[in-house]
């Protein structure tokens, strides 16, 4: 792979310049010895502080090329952000890759170059970051537990990472031109089925401050995964509320049968019994009948393509480093 003559970098930021900073210097060191361009895009998802002394903090940079800061007109959320500095760089239509990662430390500049390393090895690939080893607390582990087993159950799907990953440039224009990772980048890529290679890495820990993520904005975050396959989930729901319906159907007519037929009912049981799973029946069909409106409406929708429609949320961009 000689051929490769630029990776940039895409990496969203919200009031977190300090660590962006100490990030981009560990990214410079990481990167000194890899023998073409790397470039770093910051996607400024609508902070309240604009790091004005991004210019002064990076002078000193000796093997990133070039440090752009492009700021969203309001914050779009961690996920949609990484779409629009996604979009923007296929724009460009220059980079051989791009990796994707947070900005915080918690994905490591060392683990960069284990990305990379799998791409030159396999360039057909997306290679992505598969944590070894989590450093979250038991709280957060137990729900994200909970959301892996919720996720299998209703896609079929499995996920085992997150957005840290390396995507070749011949995927770039067809991941940006698909409306999934506008709500969730690793769910719609393995909704789109490229091919996949993982690298294991350790999380890292945060450079500044405290971590936004918590069981709360996990519970949001599963859910944007899960919207990727809505469609399945609408199915898969909509079959098991099926199942109900005919279930407590027949629960319904064994009951009958046995107060008519039998003398083993207990007196007041069948209208207790029928009573219960009727209600139950009912459920069920509402059930059903909102999962299939649901899924007609999902299908109807206007679908965002972030290649075409995130240019329109960015306010501003600035060259805050260059070599």
């Amino acid at each position: 792979m000689n051929s490769v003559r630029r990776i940039d970098i895409v990496m969203p930021v919200y009031n977190d310049w300090d660590s962006f900073c100490q990030l981009a210097h560990g990214l410079d060191t990481a990167v000194s010895d890899w023998g073409h361009s790397v470039r770093i895009l910051a996607v400024d998802d609508g902070s309240l502080d604009e790091g004005n002394g991004l210019v002064t903090d990076l002078r000193d940079l000796e093997h990133i090329e070039e440090i752009r800061v492009h700021r969203l007109v309001s914050n779009l959320g961690h996920q949609r952000a990484i779409a629009v500095g996604l979009s923007e760089v296929c724009r460009e239509n220059s980079s051989d890759a791009v990796i994707v990662m947070d900005s915080d430390g918690e994905d490591r500049p060392e683990d960069v170059r284990a990305l990379r390393d799998a791409f030159m090895q396999d360039p057909h690939r997306i290679v992505v970051a598969q944590r070894a080893r989590r450093s979250e607390g038991p709280l957060f582990r137990l729900f994200y537990r909970i959301y892996r087993l919720a996720f299998v159950v209703l896609t079929g799907r499995n996920i085992d990472f997150g957005n840290f990953m390396l995507i070749p440039g011949k995927f770039i224009e067809p991941v940006t031109h698909s409306g999934w990772i506008w709500n969730h980048l690793a769910s719609g890529i393995v909704r789109m089925r490229f091919p996949i290679r993982a690298v294991p890495t350790e999380r890292g820990t945060r450079y500044a401050g405290e971590s936004k993520m918590n069981p709360v904005s996990l519970i949001v975050h599963g859910f944007s995964a899960m919207s990727v396959f809505s469609d399945t989930v609408f199915v898969r729901v909509l079959l098991v509320s099926l199942v109900l319906s005919v279930g407590t159907a027949v629960g319904i007519l064994m009951v009958v049968l046995i107060r008519l037929l039998t003398e083993m009912a207990i007196p007041g049981w069948a209208t207790n019994a029928v009573g219960l799973l009727f209600v139950i029946f009912l459920q069920a069909l509402l059930l059903s009948a909102g999962a299939a409106v649901l899924l007609l409406a999902t299908r109807s929708q206007q679908t965002v393509v972030p290649a075409l429609d995130s240019e329109r949320h960015v306010r501003s961009r600035t060259t805050v480093f260059s070599r």
